[in-house]
């Protein structure tokens, strides 16, 4: 039965020992033992509550307490009681400081903290903060402690938790919470405050007032616990018990759920959920060993129906037998007591009623599930799909026989016609493959068809008994996807003789031959798990076929293109942007069927996009480069935003840039006339308002600087020139610049020298008022603040440090003007300052 059967006996008896001594000690918590023996047996956690005085921690205690290491004699157990106060660090273990002050991150020293313990003891579990507990949840389920990226390992097995409070203040402080303890935890007691049987309380008053105190000699070890879990992990559970525990916990459900309607103030002390099915499975397991240990030692470590009683102590609120419950309900004074007996009993008794219902429900179980299965309509299914291949039929027929096969019946009888079925079924696909790709007006099938194909493959490869059948079946798949790639090419092909097909059109098709095209390589890809040689063919044949359906519809859509091009509108802009959007969804289309497809669209909208930026950059009308270079950069962005090469378009376009910029290079040279200066404009300012009106406000200054940075912006498009623009274009705008200088420099000297002769040489003034009135007059000429305040001056002489930089003669009469600038600046300077000076001195 066991491999060490004298240990497994030894540990029998050793555990029945040890909880047999605590029976005799504690009278009338027969329910709470029997929930903590399957707690420690399936390595799960239990929830003690009651009213105080009631033993819960001691009885905690003596359990955890005495279960020691056979080698250090020794108790893995970690206990705390809980506040308000307690934080993580309490349960977890303290904070790693050499490891937070060298890397910063938070991590525990688990070791010291209920993870480093097998067993742990949680007083008044219900006295901590919500956010804790919720934590510690968390923990105990998971049995490892998450923190940041590392993860650390427990070695918990079994919490008991105790609280003085009732469930219902636990209800009514936190819902939640209590739902959350309910979830992950197995088993879930109460223990009521007074006895049920008189004998009981007098052998308790017997035994202290003779001064005794519990004598608990009895020592389980942590390797006989063992032994025992070990046991746990073994026991079967057959499909009939499965079936049962499903029923079971889907009527138990219902039932209790009705009582809420019957009694308001009720509520399941059990969550439903899919963790507590699967923690159900393994209190069943455990209540089997617990059976072999007190009732039946011979009995194999198989679940059977009648085990499914015992799952009244993983499903309900453990308390007092029925028999005691009705008899402390009779006795009882606090309200709040006998609310927690009237749910012990009302839900033993629902479980009873539905336990009940379920055993006599399982013993039709094979033909309720013969029935259920309906294997004799999947088997009509087949046979008329033999007949007459549906492929949306067989789909659902594949797809329904292997959620019945796999895992299968729970009864093995059901399987052999289920079989039956799908053999039909393996064969009606086989037929339906020998007729070919255009059988019976079929066509090449579409996607339906290699769907239906793919499921029953599906099918055929994951139930055993018909994989022999596999190989074979590939093998006629895989010739049946050669003609399906070949049909699907010349579907492509085809389009060539379709006068009316739109650009529309071709990505509908194109999508469609995608989506099989794909579907086929779903298919080869099974084909391949049985005849991996054939799907490495298979695919080299579909790689051709995409190949030779994106040639075909690229031709086709060329030619659709240019009949349907919307380019006859008057907004090149709006011509491009709607071809685009046009061609946008083909091209993903064709990238979709083949990646190398990748810039059909951008081949077909190129000519537009140049059509575009000539008609733009060879009309817009412009009186600075600035001005231009900001059309350029839209057309520029526009072109991007639509895909298109901007540096193939922009050198195709250079020769209507050089031309454009020629041309304003040359209206930029117009002579300049200077007129006249008399005595009178010098003096009283309008020699001034001269310059401003026909220099400044017409001149071309900084030309040059934004031709240089355009053709800086259009460095992506020189083609391995050093300069985009040719160096006409660059001499002609400066030129055109250098003119303009040579005339406004001209006027200043001119201005200057009228203005100095005009006035009174420094020498002559001897009087603070001769100084005053031509300090007076010189400000009245407004020359001081053309050149002081407004900086004309260092603007022009910046403007000619560009100018200065070009070689040969422009970059020579730059500098002559430069030093007829700085002459300037210097007589100016000098007569103001000793003018200015004398005005001081007198």
């Amino acid at each position: 039965m066991q491999s060490h059967p004298t240990s497994y006996l030894q540990a029998a008896r050793a555990f029945r020992h040890f909880f047999g001594e605590l029976r005799d000690v504690y009278l009338e918590r027969e329910t709470l033992f029997t929930q903590l023996e399957l707690a420690l047996l399936g390595r799960e956690h239990a929830l003690v509550v009651g009213p105080p005085g009631t033993a819960k921690s001691a009885i905690a205690g003596a359990v955890l307490g005495r279960i020691i290491d056979e080698h250090t004699g020794v108790a893995s157990l970690f206990s705390k009681q809980l506040a308000e106060s307690t934080v993580q660090t309490d349960l977890l273990g303290p904070v790693d400081f050499k490891v937070l002050t060298e890397t910063g991150r938070t991590e525990y020293l688990t070791d010291e903290g209920m993870l480093g313990s097998r067993h742990a003891f949680l007083d008044e579990v219900f006295d901590g903060r919500d956010m804790l507990l919720r934590s510690i949840l968390n923990v105990l389920f998971e049995r490892e402690l998450k923190h940041g990226r590392r993860v650390t390992s427990g070695r918990t097995e079994s919490v008991v938790m105790t609280s003085n409070r009732y469930l219902s203040e636990v209800l009514a402080r936190s819902p939640e919470l209590l739902l959350a303890f309910a979830d992950r935890l197995s088993f879930i007691c109460f223990v009521p405050k007074s006895f049920a049987r008189k004998e009981s309380r007098a052998a308790m008053l017997q035994r202290f007032s003779q001064g005794s105190r519990p004598d608990l000699r009895a020592q389980l070890t942590s390797q006989q616990l063992e032994l025992l879990q070990d046991a746990v992990a073994r026991v079967k559970v057959p499909s009939l018990v499965l079936e049962g525990v499903e029923l079971l916990a889907d009527a138990l459900e219902r039932a209790l759920s009705a009582q809420v309607s019957k009694l308001p103030d009720y509520v399941p002390t059990k969550y439903f959920s899919q963790r507590s099915a699967v923690k159900a499975l393994w209190a069943l397991k455990a209540a089997v060993v617990r059976d072999q240990l007190y009732r039946r030692p011979e009995r194999p470590l198989e679940a059977s129906v009648e085990d499914l009683d015992a799952l009244r102590w993983f499903f309900l609120l453990g308390g007092p037998p029925s028999g005691e419950t009705d008899a402390l309900l009779k006795t009882v004074v606090d309200p709040r007591e006998r609310a927690q007996l009237e749910i012990v009993r009302l839900e033993q008794r629902t479980f009873d009623e539905v336990l009940a219902k379920v055993r006599q429900e399982l013993g039709g179980g094979l033909e309720r599930e013969a029935q259920s299965l309906g294997a004799a309509e999947n088997l009509s299914t087949a046979d008329a799909l033999s007949r007459s291949w549906q492929p949306a039929m067989a789909s659902t027929e594949a797809k329904s026989l292997l959620s019945k096969l796999v895992p299968g019946p729970r009864h093995a009888q059901n399987r052999a016609p289920l079989l039956v079925a799908a053999r039909a079924l393996v064969a009606a696909m086989d037929h339906r493959l020998a007729r070919g790709m255009a059988g019976q007006g079929e066509g090449r099938g579409g996607l339906s068809l290699l769907s239906s194909f793919q499921d029953v493959m599906d099918l055929c490869r994951t139930v055993p008994e018909l994989r022999p059948g596999f190989i074979p079946l590939c093998e006629s798949t895989g010739r049946f996807i050669e003609s399906a790639l070949e049909m699907i090419a010349l579907t492509a092909e085809s389009a060539d003789f379709e006068d009316g097909l739109k650009l529309e059109g071709l990505v509908g098709l194109a999508d469609n031959l995608e989506e099989e095209l794909s579907r086929t390589a779903d298919l080869v890809g099974v084909v391949g798990e049985g005849l991996p040689a054939v799907a490495e063919r298979l695919h080299a044949v579909e790689l051709a076929s995409r190949q030779r359906v994106v040639g075909a519809l690229r031709r086709r859509a060329t030619v659709a293109f240019q009949a349907t091009s919307t380019r006859g509108r008057r907004d090149p802009l709006e011509t491009l942007a709607v071809d685009s959007r046009r061609l946008s969804q083909l091209e993903q289309s064709f990238i979709a069927l083949d990646p190398s497809a990748r810039g059909f669209r951008q081949e077909l909208l190129l000519p537009l996009g140049l059509s575009y930026a000539r008609e733009v950059l060879s009309s817009t009308p412009f009186e600075r480069i600035e001005q231009y270079a900001r059309a350029i950069q839209s057309v520029a962005e526009n072109l991007r935003r639509e895909g298109l090469p901007v540096d193939q378009v922009m050198a195709e376009c250079r020769e209507i840039l050089d031309e454009r910029l020629r041309e304003h290079a040359k209206a930029l040279s117009r002579e300049v006339a200077s007129a006249p200066l008399a005595a009178a404009a010098v003096l009283n300012g309008d020699a001034y308002v001269y310059y401003r009106g026909e220099f400044s406000s017409r001149a071309p200054d900084g030309e040059l600087a934004a031709l240089l940075g355009l053709d800086g912006q259009l460095a992506f498009a020189r083609q391995g020139a050093d300069s985009f623009f040719s160096e006409g274009v660059r001499e002609s705008v400066a030129q055109a610049e250098l003119a303009f200088l040579q005339s406004r420099v001209t006027y200043l000297r001119g201005w200057l020298t009228q203005l100095l002769t005009s006035l009174p040489a420094p020498d002559a003034l001897k009087e603070r008022a001769e100084a005053e009135r031509t300090v007076d007059r010189l400000v009245r000429s407004r020359f001081p603040l053309l050149t002081l305040k407004e900086g004309e001056l260092v603007r022009l002489k910046g403007v000619l440090a560009l100018l200065g930089t070009l070689p040969g003669a422009l970059g020579e009469g730059a500098q002559q003007l430069d030093a007829q600038l700085k002459g300037i600046d210097e007589d100016f300077g000098r007569y103001s300052r000793q003018v200015l000076e004398r005005r001081a001195a007198a």
